[in-house]
């Protein structure tokens, strides 16, 4: 959670394009020590540092109050203690006050001699428990569930109880400056809210300054600012209301702390406030950000009560406790009020070219805020440039800064502006010297120089007409500023160059841009191969265009001698091509039905403009002509189809004779012979091609179908059988029958066909 208050310094970073590096600042605010303490419960702890002691005691079920050094070292029990709760030490310093609630009395121990040197009698069911000394007198919370009170000892020793007008409903948590003072404070639960009450503290007895219900519903700590002018109060629950400032004159709200306090707090002498829960932190009273911050190990968290500062503020204690209270572990902050200061610098994955300009840029983060009134992080910061011409630095006198811009830049920023060396390597030392509440940080920031390549991107129309000029536009890109150096150079790649060749040079723009102009005289694909040679600084890159120049159609036709032939004759296949520029080639192609394309004769047309061919034609071929194109003129190819007439023999079967009728031969038959039989064979033919046959009558002056049978395939050998009874036909009359073949209609390999009449006469008997 606490966490959260780092983000704005790192978001900044990383929207300014910086690198983070922790400084050595940041090491020394979290130097510190962890140290299980030998005892199974905590309640409270002082320091005592002119004597270099601890005092921390454990509460119910212990015999004794713990003694360490101001390391947490060298513990000792101060034995004949039991059930030592809340600790006070006198103004002095020379005695050190431990409630002792389960005997009803208060013991006075000799912070010299370790040894208890008075007890003080407070009553029976009295069970002090919260100490605190202030106006030269040690004040004790005492009392139980439903009844408290406020009791004192003085000078003397004497006890004296209810110095407290007011009612509590329980023994009342009681706290003071950190410095001797006359201010007084004590609080308790009530429910929803906590009753607090300030007090000035004079000659032994308590004038109320203030008393109000505040809004707290887990009241566990409470402090008085080293003026005595304010008082915090923790809790988790209420985290908004632990960061008001209650005045301690009238408990009204008076501004917010620099932080929340949760679950525990202490003042030091000077004003700086400890919190934490699961983490110990240190702040200003006022302001925003924190000093230092240290997180426990998961289940540990602070203990109530469980924070105290060094008199001199030079480190804070914190006591944390697992889940069920124990396993009390001392952790020591050692550099309390030095927030640590984190290094940016200017980042880039990308190396800078040699010569190439830069701008260096250092700023700052820490958890501590800058002060109202201060645009700067305070103290100085040196930078120091270094490469091959200064090894050893060369200081720069004359940083630009910009002061803070939030939420771009909390602490302000230093810029650095040059170029980068021609060889060699190019780094940043960065030096802060602290300042304040500020630790110091150095850092080194290498910049790495090298040549790399831009990128290029082309511009380019995808069609030109010939003879037409035309631009062809580039940019190069850097990923930062950049040294404008070098030329880009073309080559171009056409039907009349196709090996390439130099076009020209250009010059790049100080934004990286340039424009390459042509006019195009050859046609088809023209390729642009553009080169930026990358100057003093850069690698080269490359990148291409192709350009589609327009080219006249040329006159081109294909012919035949005919458009159908029988199966085996010679096809002549002409070429004719018209106008061309520098070529006058053309090939010649044959396509049969059902198979590949094979190529009949390629050459140079005759003084004519033609180129023939011949072909024997075995099945429906289409014949094509193919220019391949030139400068000026574009690719053409034209076709022309030709069809292959299948032959149709006839056989008639069983006739008896023949006999001329007029100037036609028919075929004489016979009823006693039951049967006509009429044969077909289809040359050459074709899987899936089929046969119909058809039968006419010459009666009434003209011939007229009697019969037909519809597209039967042929049998395998290419024969198709036709029969017909003989008794269905009138005697003497005239008939005639042919056939009619029909390819497959998908595939066809040859055209169809119609075989010959066959005239025939059937006569009785």
């Amino acid at each position: 959670m606490k966490m959260a208050r780092f983000s704005p310094p790192t978001a900044a970073a990383l929207l300014l394009g910086l690198t983070t590096v922790i400084g050595p600042g940041a090491v020394g605010s979290y130097a510190a020590s962890d140290v299980p303490l030998p005892i199974a419960h905590f309640a409270h702890m002082v320091v005592d540092a002119p004597h270099g002691h601890l005092f921390i005691s454990g509460g119910s079920g212990t015999d004794g109050v713990l003694v360490t050094d101001l390391d947490g070292g060298n513990p000792t029990t101060i034995s004949g203690e039991p059930g030592a709760t809340g600790l006070a030490l006198s103004d002095d310093g020379s005695a050190l006050y431990a409630a002792l609630p389960d005997q009803d009395a208060i013991a006075a121990i000799s912070t010299e001699s370790l040894t208890e040197s008075a007890r003080y009698a407070t009553g029976a069911g009295t069970r002090p428990d919260s100490l605190a000394v202030a106006g030269g007198t040690l004040w004790f919370g005492y009392g139980t569930a439903g009844a408290g009170g406020i009791g004192s000892v003085d000078g003397a020793g004497t006890v004296t109880l209810r110095q407290d007008s007011g009612s509590w409903p329980a023994a009342p948590m009681l706290t003071t400056t950190p410095t001797p003072s006359g201010v007084l404070a004590a609080a308790a639960q009530t429910g929803d809210t906590s009753a607090v009450v300030t007090y000035r503290a004079e000659g032994g007895a308590l004038t109320r300054q203030a008393a109000k219900a505040l809004p707290f519903r887990d009241l566990s700590d409470f402090a008085v600012t080293a003026g005595g002018q304010h008082l915090a109060v923790s809790s988790e629950q209420d985290l908004n209301a632990s960061t008001q400032r209650f005045r301690t004159s009238d408990l009204a709200v008076d501004g917010r702390f620099a932080d929340a306090t949760y679950a525990t707090v202490a003042v030091a002498p000077d004003g700086t406030m400890a919190g934490g829960d699961r983490s110990l932190h240190t702040f200003p009273e006022t302001g925003d950000g924190d000093y230092t911050q240290y997180g426990y190990d998961y289940p540990l968290r602070l203990a109530a009560h469980g924070l105290a500062w060094a008199p001199d503020d030079s480190r804070v204690y914190g006591v944390a406790v697992d889940a069920s209270g124990g396993s009390p572990t001392l952790h020591i902050t050692r550099t309390p009020e030095t927030a640590w200061v984190r290094l940016y610098g200017t980042s880039t994955t990308t190396p800078l070219a040699p010569g190439e300009a830069y701008t260096f840029r250092t700023g700052f983060g820490s958890p501590l805020n800058l002060s109202a009134g201060e645009s700067m992080i305070p103290g100085t910061v040196r930078i120091t440039r270094h490469d091959d011409a200064d090894p050893d630095g060369l200081l720069i006198t004359d940083p630009t800064t910009t002061p803070a811009r939030i939420p771009f830049d909390f602490f302000g920023s230093y810029y650095v502006a040059g170029t980068a060396p021609a060889t060699g390597s190019l780094s940043f030392r960065v030096d802060y010297s602290g300042a304040g509440h500020y630790a110091p940080a150095s850092q080194t920031f290498d910049i790495p120089v090298a040549k790399y390549a831009p990128t290029m991107a082309l511009t380019a129309p995808s069609a030109a007409n010939r003879a037409a000029a035309m631009t062809i536009t580039g940019r190069l890109a850097w990923p930062h500023a950049h040294v404008t150096t070098g030329a880009v150079h073309v080559v171009k790649t056409d039907q009349a160059h196709p090996s390439g060749y130099a076009v020209g040079t250009v010059p790049v723009a100080a934004d990286g841009g340039f424009a390459f102009h042509d006019t195009p005289q050859v046609g088809g694909a023209n390729t642009y191969a553009f080169t930026y040679d990358g100057g003093t600084s850069y690698l080269p890159v490359a990148a291409s265009a192709q350009v589609q120049v327009s080219r006249a159609t040329p006159g081109l036709s294909v012919a035949t001698d005919a458009k159908s032939y029988h199966s085996g004759a010679t096809v002549k296949v002409t070429a004719h091509l018209g106008t061309t520029y520098n070529s006058r080639v053309v090939t010649l192609y044959a396509q049969p039905a059902g198979a590949s394309r094979t190529q009949l004769k390629s050459g140079k047309v005759d003084a004519q403009g033609n180129l023939v061919a011949y072909y024997r034609i075995s099945r429906n071929t289409v014949f094509s002509a193919v220019f391949a194109g030139d400068y000026r003129y574009a690719p053409r190819t034209v076709t022309t189809g030709t069809t292959v007439t299948p032959t149709v023999r006839t056989q008639m079967q069983w006739p008896t004779g023949t006999t001329r009728i007029g100037s036609t031969t028919y075929q004489v038959f016979h009823k006693s012979e039951v049967n006509m039989g009429f044969n077909l064979q289809v040359t050459p033919r074709q899987s899936g091609g089929c046969m119909s046959v058809y039968l006419e009558h010459y009666y009434s002056g003209a011939w007229h179908q009697v019969t037909s049978q519809s597209c039967v395939p042929l049998y395998s050998d290419g024969w198709y059988g036709y029969g017909r009874a003989l008794k269905l036909f009138t005697s003497n009359d005239h008939y005639r029958i042919r056939g009619h073949y029909t390819p497959p209609a998908k595939g066809a390999q040859t055209g169809s066909v119609w075989s010959q009449w066959t005239y025939l006469t059937v006569r009785a008997g």
